[in-house]
């Protein structure tokens, strides 16, 4: 069946290692995810069965949400307790400590993480460069360079502060990369750090509350094609103009339909097709 299931993935487990166990758990070939998360991140992970894996591209622009830990004392080449940690001096640690107040780093974030920002990914990420994964050239000695991008950061706050732990809450476009808030970070106060814990708490309207774990996964518990897809408008379609569709062809007629957005058909048990409309006639754009 076409379904989609959202799972709040435990630590130490890649985004692939959720696919290996549920394709054992559901007994199936085709499946997938949304946006991967690192084995060292927690947090929600969404998987797409069999044709709805067709549909993970229209979600790949959403928004998300995260809670991540950062500790100032000490820091790693990939951000994150994956790679080999260098502690900041005693001396400098007291300095920090004496001298970096809440107030601070408030505004420092207000400042510099508000807004469209432009960021590097890091370099121990699975972007493919050249075809290759950046992580796997980092550790094999390569030079790794990754291009600024555009980001988009709608929301920062401190949730917790005590010298050297800062929790912090984030939402963030579709492409940012925590991690390098981190270093950014680092960057601007000249102190050392990295992140300890970073859980995706949030896709889209998707909260983590909404996910179950592997452990007692149940096949049954999966979502509603509507609660996936909330700010997508869905339409139903008569049987003979579908079936034109699935024929890959325009229907020259008037609807009540908005104008040239991806509109889901939908026939009250599965997602259809994708279609659009230009007040003209309906346009298909994806089969599902």
């Amino acid at each position: 069946m076409n379904r989609f299931y959202y799972i709040d993935k435990p630590l130490n487990y890649s985004s692939f290692d959720v696919i290996r166990v549920l394709k054992k758990k559901l007994n199936i070939k085709k499946i997938g995810h949304s946006w991967t998360l690192d084995p060292l991140a927690t947090g929600g992970l969404l998987i797409a069965t069999w044709n709805y894996t067709k549909l993970i591209p229209y979600l790949e622009k959403d928004k998300k949400t995260y809670e991540f830990e950062i500790s100032f004392d000490w820091t790693t080449d990939s951000f994150d307790l994956a790679e080999k940690i260098n502690f900041l001096s005693e001396e400098k640690q007291n300095y920090f400590k004496n001298n970096l107040t809440k107030d601070k780093i408030k505004e420092i974030l207000i400042k510099n993480f508000l807004g469209e920002i432009t960021q590097i990914p890091p370099k121990y990420s699975a972007l493919k460069i050249n075809g290759q994964r950046a992580y796997k050239l980092a550790r094999e000695g390569e030079k790794v360079n990754i291009k600024k991008r555009k980001i988009n950061i709608f929301s920062i706050e401190i949730l917790n502060y005590s010298y050297p732990k800062l929790l912090l809450k984030a939402e963030v476009s579709a492409w940012t990369y925590i991690r390098s808030i981190a270093n950014d970070l680092w960057e601007i106060l000249w102190t050392w750090w990295y992140i300890t814990k970073l859980r995706r708490t949030k896709i889209a309207s998707l909260d983590i509350s909404k996910a179950q774990n592997l452990e007692n996964f149940d096949k049954e518990n999966f979502l509603e094609e509507k609660d996936v897809f909330k700010d997508k408008e869905f339409i139903s379609l008569e049987k003979d103009i579908l079936e034109k569709i699935n024929n890959w062809l325009k229907v020259y007629k008037k609807f009540d339909f908005k104008k040239n957005i991806d509109l889901f058909v939908f026939d009250w048990e599965k997602i259809t097709n994708i279609v659009s409309y230009d007040w003209e006639k309906l346009i298909p754009k994806r089969k599902i």
